[in-house]
Parts: C-alpha cells; sequence; structure tokens
C-alpha cells in the first residue's frame, strides 16, 4: 500500500495544483480547452503510437481487448435505454453517452503497476487497448455525431475519420502486425511528447474542476452506469468465463474506472456540453480516488 500511495499522491498533488493555479487566476477556465487540445492533437496520438506499436499481442490474450469492448456495447445499450427518462438536450446527451462508455485507463494503471508490477500492466494495457479501439472509432463518432458536426453527414465523417488518435491507432497497428520498428530518432520524439500526457491531463482536470453539481440526476446516472454498471459486468464475465486472480481483478478494476479525460477533450473538440464534462471527468475521478484504493485494499 505505501507503494500504491506513492503513485498515486503525485496524480492528485498535479489535479490539486491545477485547482489552485485556476482559484489563484494563474489559468481561467477556458485554459484547461488549450491543455486538452494539446492533448488530443499531440499527446495522445504520440502515446497511442508508441504503446500500441510495439504492444506484444499474444494470441491466448485477445479476449481481454474483446471483453473491453463487449462491456462497452452492453453499457451503450443500457444507456440508451436509460437516456429518454433524463431527456437531455443533445450536446449534454453526447457528454452522457462519452461519459458512460469511456474507462479512465489511465488512471488504473497506476494503482495496477503499484498492485501488480509489470505482469499486470500487460494485461491491462490488453484491456485498455480495445477502450481505445472503441473510444476514437464509435464514441468518437457518437461524440461528433451529438456536437456541432451532427448535422453534416460529410462533415462528420470527415472530421471521424481524420482525427489525430484514430490515424495514430491505425499506423500503430500497422506498424506492429507487420512487425516495423520506428527509427530510434522518432522514438525518443514521440515518448518525450507522450511523457506530457499525465500532467497536460491532471492539470487540464484540476483547471476545469467545477465543485458545483451539474444536472445532479443525469451526473448519478453517470456514475452508477460508468463505475457501478461496469463494475457488475465486469463480474459477470470474469465468472462466466473462469478468470480468476490477478486477471480477474484487473479486469474488473479497468471495467469500473472513472469517465476518461476524453470525455472532456471531445466535448471540447465538438461543441459539446462542456460544463457537464467537467463535473463528469471530475466527480468520477473523485469516486475513483475513493474506490480504488479501497478495492485493492481488499484484493491484494
Amino acid at each position: 500500500m505505501p507503494d500504491l500511495i506513492t503513485a498515486i499522491l503525485p496524480l492528485v498533488f498535479t489535479f490539486a495544483l491545477g485547482v489552485v493555479l485556476r482559484a489563484w487566476r494563474v489559468f481561467a477556465a477556458q485554459d484547461a480547452d488549450i491543455l486538452l487540445k494539446l492533448f488530443f492533437y499531440l499527446c495522445l496520438p504520440a502515446l497511442i503510437l508508441i504503446s500500441v506499436s510495439t504492444m506484444h499481442l499474444r494470441p491466448s490474450l485477445l479476449f481481454l481487448p474483446g471483453l473491453s469492448a463487449a462491456i462497452i456495447l452492453i453499457t451503450f445499450v443500457i444507456g440508451k435505454g436509460i437516456a429518454p427518462i433524463l431527456d437531455l438536450p443533445r450536446t449534454t446527451l453526447g457528454v452522457f453517452y462519452i461519459g458512460i462508455l469511456v474507462m479512465n485507463g489511465g488512471f488504473t494503471f497506476p494503482y495496477v503497476l503499484s498492485a501488480y508490477g509489470a505482469e499486470g500492466m500487460a494485461l491491462a494495457s490488453l484491456f485498455d487497448f480495445g477502450t481505445g479501439l472503441m473510444v476514437f472509432t464509435f464514441v468518437y463518432y457518437l461524440a461528433c455525431r451529438h456536437g456541432q458536426s451532427g448535422s453534416n453527414h460529410r462533415q462528420l465523417l470527415t472530421k471521424f475519420l481524420l482525427s489525430p488518435p484514430l490515424l495514430s491507432l491505425i499506423v500503430a497497428l500497422t506498424l506492429n502486425v507487420t512487425h516495423t520498428a520506428l527509427p530510434s530518432l522518432i522514438i525518443n520524439w514521440f515518448t518525450l511528447l507522450s511523457n506530457m500526457t499525465t500532467p497536460v491531463v491532471m492539470l487540464a482536470l484540476g483547471i476545469a474542476f467545477r465543485p458545483h453539481l451539474v444536472r445532479l440526476g443525469s451526473l448519478a446516472s453517470v456514475i452508477v452506469l460508468r463505475m457501478g454498471l461496469g463494475f457488475v459486468l465486469a463480474q459477470l464475465c470474469v465468472h462466466l468465463m473462469g478468470i480468476d486472480g490477478m486477471m480477474r481483478h484487473i479486469v474488473v478494476m479497468m471495467a469500473s474506472a472513472p469517465s476518461g479525460v476524453n470525455t472532456l477533450a471531445f466535448a471540447t473538440m465538438e461543441g459539446l456540453d462542456k460544463e457537464f464534462a467537467a463535473a463528469v471527468v471530475s466527480y468520477t475521478t473523485l469516486v475513483g480516488m475513493i474506490w480504488f484504493p479501497f478495492y485493492l485494499s481488499l484484493a491484494v
């Protein structure tokens, strides 16, 4: 547990630093948009290229990305059934869908690394690989569909197909399956850019954090569907598939993770309800900071 605390506290401190810097008027709320654009257009594509192109895709573990995708699709079906009850405007509904579907693997990784080491991280990365495929295809399409491009189908398709994370994912997969290595200069450059991801994201979350509750019923629904339903679906899947031990705990943690920062990033990119997106990411992250240490104290 001391190692876990050491791994997590820097994330908390960076998040808190963003909150303090905004309170001191060093940054304004709209400055979070600039950091999120930096994340979306630069840090995230670099991270995808570095991690996916070098990932070892063992055939015996390829069910993990599929399991992640299945949980996302089941969550979407259930969320779509609940959405009419909430009666949300289109831009807020888009955030609702993104918030319940995007699992924050980056938030979960430090916990996994501290509890299960490199072997656990390999399993978590494979699970997150499936999440990434869904996020930068299906989920991003939903964001575009409910955002500024939603009424223009040609613009929607163009924006979706030319999104930097999706293009990076396609290139990285091609490099992986063809066993093509990037030049060392490119690797070093992209590694430098990808290492900016955590501080940029946590600062942006801190700057965008709004402590007041927004659309309380809808916000509570997102938390329950993203983390509660994710936990239930993961437990059901690992039970039916006979998964136990370390892999069981990693699947449960990844599936019950907070809403990913892409919820806020996509809202910024596509003109969705940024206030609701900030609340979703902020409050699911706060719940995650309590939930994961509690779960690991029982599991490890």
